[in-house]
């Protein structure tokens, strides 16, 4: 009896000896938090050839993606949201190139492509791609940048964050912010590119400044979720010409039913 016993304490032992170098084999590869609880270790980012992160891929907004406080509007750009509401319907019927910032917020997969000197945005929506320059230039001279709907942006790594600025609006496409208020070829916008989650999530803070428009800067945060391929990666087809389509649109501003 007491062999048995000896053999059976001797083959415990055994086993726990083997789960302890089995913990001490998985802590070596993950992180250790207070009160020894093991803990993965996150994935690191994906990098470029300098080393910056690459924010390339598919990207696209959820029902939780969003956080928008609502704007401080100035009293005259209040009054004008009705028209400017207005506005953004129409661009919408005549498939204008809808521009900043509905590039950035229209539902569909962004997609992204990050080169040594510049990253190209492309939205499913109609619209221009979005370039911002990472070559270190500054932007044109006020009086030499053509306006346009997607704006003028540069960008420079500060860490692992993409700070864009961004300046050189066009009063077309869909000016409206997220929050409240609109676009103006005098708004400037501010924006922090930074991956979060080992690369699976993209953090997009936007600050626009507008002093016909906004009281204080307005600042909001999109999180994008990446996805590893879309079945079209290519823009909605679009017709002007469609009566059916433009009646439907612009219903919603007459109170009028769609016919």
């Amino acid at each position: 009896m007491t062999t048995r016993l000896l053999r059976i304490g001797l083959a415990v032992s055994a086993l726990a000896v083997g789960a302890i170098l089995a913990l001490s084999t998985g802590l070596s590869s993950s992180a250790q938090a207070p009160g020894g609880i093991s803990m993965a270790r996150p994935a690191a980012v994906p990098r470029d050839a300098l080393g910056h992160p690459d924010i390339s891929g598919y990207w696209e907004l959820r029902y939780d993606s969003r956080n928008v406080p609502p704007a401080s509007l100035t009293q005259d750009a209040a009054s004008k949201e009705a028209e400017q509401r207005q506005h953004d319907l129409l661009a919408i019927r005549f498939c204008a190139l809808v521009g900043m910032p509905e590039v950035m917020e229209d539902g569909a997969t962004l997609d992204i492509r990050q080169g040594p000197s510049v990253i190209g945005m492309l939205a499913k929506t109609p619209s221009s791609v979005r370039y911002i320059y990472t070559d270190g230039r500054s932007h044109p001279a006020k009086d030499e940048i053509d306006p346009v709907t997607n704006g003028n942006s540069i960008g420079q790594w500060e860490g692992d964050a993409l700070m864009v600025d961004t300046i050189g609006f066009s009063d077309r496409g869909i000016t409206a912010i997220p929050g409240g208020g609109f676009r103006t070829p005098d708004s400037h916008l501010v924006e922090r590119f930074h991956l979060l989650n080992g690369g699976a999530l993209l953090s997009a803070t936007s600050t626009w400044d507008d002093a016909q428009v906004f009281k204080t800067p307005h600042t909001y945060e999109f999180r994008y979720y990446k996805v590893p391929e879309i079945s079209y990666p290519l823009q909605y087809g679009c017709s002007a010409n469609d009566q059916d389509r433009a009646n439907f649109i612009m219903s919603a501003m007459s109170g009028t039913k769609p016919e």
